[in-house]
């Protein structure tokens, strides 16, 4: 039998382990046909997801950096081939900013010159690299 002391001690029960506003809350949603317990399982599930690709990149891109540092002529042909594309993405903006009438035919014309005396260069380079 329990003693009077001890039974007088436990007078209310102990709180529930959910916040009855949570609990509102989550019966107003529109998961509410869902278990609870599950939908935090997945959103969970997909943050982490998420934070380990991204992890995952970074330490990829990581090892590709050092591997690039690593081999000079590696790193200069990378490099020859982000300027090639960069060259190449300026000249199709220039084309589309002259297609809008942004740009004089003039200043269009003399861009557009320097653009490929650049790309030129670039792809020689690249040639003499790869040769």
């Amino acid at each position: 039998m329990i003693s009077p002391i001890l039974a007088a001690a436990i007078t209310r029960s102990s709180p529930s382990f959910h916040n009855p506003g949570h609990m509102r809350m989550w019966y107003d949603s529109p998961l509410r046909n869902f278990d609870a317990h599950l939908v935090t399982a997945i959103f969970v599930i997909i943050i982490l997801s998420g934070i380990g690709w991204f992890i995952y990149f970074q330490l990829k891109h990581r090892e590709l950096e050092k591997k690039i540092e690593t081999g000079t002529d590696e790193k200069y042909f990378h490099d020859l081939v982000v300027k090639q594309k960069v060259i190449l993405n300026k000249i199709l903006e220039l084309e589309e900013m002259h297609k809008k009438g942004e740009l004089a035919d003039e200043e269009f014309k003399t861009k557009l010159n320097a653009y490929r005396q650049h790309l030129i260069k670039v792809k020689v380079e690249l040639q003499q690299l790869t040769d």
